[in-house]
């Protein structure tokens, strides 16, 4: 992937350092000391190597690819970064850019001063970085002529539709005075569900018809046909012997049996509010899967068909994520 220069800059430790090192400085002067002279002078050579050393570290990585999964609210949405490295990489964090910028309250003195001197020239203040944590903490370590994954987490707020715009990648080795980053555009999409919780007890079951339905996998119903496989789909239903035989993965149909569907129309829950409305309807989807009942979702005039497996699952829980938004908030 496409990334922007890298560029150095002090971190938060200079609030010390700096002091100390200034303190430093007066005493050698003061005292005519030649051994905090060559302290001094030692520190401060360090101190502007470690920036070239800086550059080094992050100059070494790339970003091969970036894969950010959907989650539900008030959980962690997983992002999965594929690093390659031609040496050694130490100390690598990672942080979001968003579209919104910092926002000040309205009555603050500082939002009044940014009105009055900055927002007449057009001026906008610095993209937020959100911080995204590693599994299990820590920094990341990429060997010579490596690669490897780093698979990050950051907090879902609330359920929505986002773009995932820019990736920073930054270090602070070796010394954590500077801050070496660069940024990756990444423009990707990415859902918030809603949480999925409720009554356990389901609507009323709707018998499929005289065929039963196509999309039951239940033990003992009676095989219908093929269908094309879709990722995530159990293992246990896809046709081996036709695989063996040279042809596309698909996945065996059964009718007959109970042949029991569900049909989830949020216009029947009309007395709960919209938000625990759409908590309902999710925890019923995510169970439904897990029993592999086929159902259809009705949202107002949008409607999933009657389905089953990881893609109907996607395209319900999408629909619940974006309900009631407007095109600003989504």
């Amino acid at each position: 992937m496409k990334r922007e220069k890298i560029r150095v800059l002090p971190t938060g430790l200079w609030l010390i350092f700096g002091p100390v090192l200034v303190c430093m400085w007066l005493a050698a002067v003061n005292y005519s000391n030649n051994l905090v002279y060559a302290i001094l002078y030692l520190v401060g050579a360090l101190c502007f190597v470690s920036t070239f050393h800086s550059w080094r570290n992050l100059a070494s990585v790339s970003v091969d690819h970036i894969r950010i999964h959907s989650g539900f609210a008030g959980k962690d949405i997983s992002v999965e970064i594929y690093l390659n490295a031609t040496r050694s990489v130490y100390g690598l964090a990672f942080a979001q850019l968003g579209e919104e910028r910092y926002t000040l309250p309205r009555q603050s003195l500082a939002s009044k001063l940014y009105r009055i001197f900055l927002a007449p020239f057009g001026i906008e203040l610095p993209l937020r970085p959100a911080l995204l944590q590693l599994r299990g903490g820590g920094s990341v370590r990429v060997a010579a002529g490596d690669s490897c994954c780093a698979e990050t987490v950051f907090p879902a707020a609330r359920r929505g539709m986002y773009r995932f715009d820019t990736l920073l990648v930054r270090s602070s080795f070796p010394f954590g005075l500077f801050w070496a980053s660069y940024s990756v555009p990444v423009g990707a999409i990415y859902y918030i569900y809603p949480q999925a919780k409720g009554t356990e007890l389901w609507p009323e079951l709707r018998p499929a018809g005289d065929n039963g339905s196509p999309y039951s996998t239940r033990p003992g119903d009676d095989f219908s046909g093929v269908r094309a496989y879709s990722p995530g789909e159990s293992l246990r239903h896809i046709d081996w012997k036709a695989y063996a035989r040279g042809r596309p993965l698909s996945v065996k149909q059964f009718t007959g049996g109970d042949g029991q569907e569900l049909w989830l129309d949020a216009a029947e829950m009309a007395k709960l509010p919209l938000e625990e409305r759409l908590s309902q309807l999710a925890l019923w989807i995510v169970n439904a899967e897990k029993a592999e009942v086929p159902y259809a979702l009705k949202l107002g005039r949008t409607t999933v068909p009657i389905g089953l497996g990881p893609e109907q699952c996607r395209r319900s829980l999408e629909t619940l994520a974006v309900a009631g938004l407007g095109p600003e908030e989504k």
